[in-house]
């Protein structure tokens, strides 16, 4: 009895470390979020401010209209970027808690690209939303492939989306 009484107790005591660490977690990914989001908020200011200037130069209408898209494109690749980092649907996280616990071997920035992979995002724009370049993603492409155990011709992109459709 006294044996399964101290179990107990050990097992309460690992569970109250185990939420005070998930409550840390937590804490720093609320942190991390809020500098996220304020840095794509400074960001589309700047860039509404910048197509502001831009409507107002006396410049050739063709080259006006090419500065003003690139702009638009912009602005709305930020949206895009501030609303992944908020708004994750209740399917989203389910993908992403089950991916964890099959591969837990993947860190949280490995998990946010098998998110986006999983959304239809190309290499260049998780890229961009990364703030790394270009080969650096397929860099962490390939490192993922390994992690996940796939095949030499197996896509990542095809495994996600299978796998989120078991789910």
């Amino acid at each position: 009895m006294n044996a399964l009484s101290e179990q107990r107790a050990t097992s309460a005591v690992d569970f109250e470390k185990e939420i005070a660490a998930l409550r840390t977690r937590i804490a720093s990914q609320d942190m991390e979020l809020t500098r996220v989001s304020t840095a794509i908020a400074e960001k589309t200011n700047a860039l509404r401010n910048l197509l502001d200037q831009i409507y107002a130069l006396e410049i050739d209408t063709t080259i006006k209209r090419s500065m003003t898209d690139s702009c638009l494109s912009l602005i709305e690749t930020e949206t895009i970027e501030k609303r992944l980092n908020i708004e994750l649907t209740e399917s989203d996280s389910t993908f992403l808690s089950k991916l964890q616990k099959k591969h837990p071997n993947l860190n949280q920035r490995e998990l946010r690209i098998s998110l986006l992979v999983k959304l239809n995002y190309d290499t260049r724009e998780i890229a961009r939303s990364l703030g790394i370049s270009t080969r650096g993603m397929e860099s962490i492409r390939y490192r993922m492939h390994k992690k996940l155990g796939l095949g030499k011709h197996q896509s990542i992109k095809t495994y996600l989306s299978e796998l989120s459709i078991m789910f």
